[in-house]
């Protein structure tokens, strides 16, 4: 399959998934990140908003910020570049909603992602070498290009977050651009990967 089919098919597991299994789900998200050291080590985290079928991370950044880390959201970038900022989450009152309907914080204290220490990233699909198939618009590739010109460099830790139906077996069809994660997070726990 391609990855637009894939796409289509992993969207369609991740629909399928009954309230109540999404809200296990997003518990034992908290749970095995916490169990994995994720959130103790890191403090600068980037993090998103779960936007449509995708699993609900709210309670793992309220998480987050309880244990007084600082949290950064995804801004898109003006015009037409791919490279995105990432947007202190405070207290504001000046949200904005980008051309695909996602809530973005609009008070600018942004830096970007290599000054982030971990990064969770959405996807739609994730495979045993820590390869996603994301929703296709590339700005998460783009923005940690650099990773795969500077291989010494090592931040941010990439953790991918998803339901475990999200995984494929085996391997995804990737292109040269593509960026692989350090690690998975689901609600089965924390799928760690080399990088290369």
């Amino acid at each position: 399959m391609n990855k637009s089919q894939l796409r289509k098919q992993l969207r369609a597991r991740r629909v399928a998934l009954l309230p109540a299994q999404r809200r296990t789900a997003s518990t034992r998200l908290v749970r095995n990140a916490l169990r994995s050291g994720l959130l103790l080590r890191h403090q600068r985290i980037g993090v998103y908003l779960p936007h449509r079928s995708e699993i609900d991370i709210l309670p793992l950044i309220n998480r987050m910020l309880a244990l007084q880390r600082r949290c950064y959201l995804p801004m898109l970038p003006f015009g037409r570049g791919k490279n995105l900022w990432f947007n202190a989450l405070d207290a504001t009152r000046h949200w904005v909603t980008n051309r695909f309907g996602i809530p973005e914080n609009a008070t600018f204290q942004a830096i970007r992602a290599r000054q982030l220490d971990l990064l969770f990233v959405p996807l739609i699909g994730f495979d045993d070498a820590g390869y996603r198939i994301g929703m296709g618009g590339g700005f998460y590739d783009a923005s940690l290009a650099y990773l795969r010109r500077h291989h010494a460099w090592r931040k941010p830790y990439l953790v991918g977050v998803a339901f475990e139906c999200q995984h494929i077996a085996g391997k995804l069809p990737h292109d040269a651009w593509d960026v692989p994660l350090d690690a998975v997070l689901t609600e089965q726990g924390l799928h760690r990967f080399k990088r290369v």
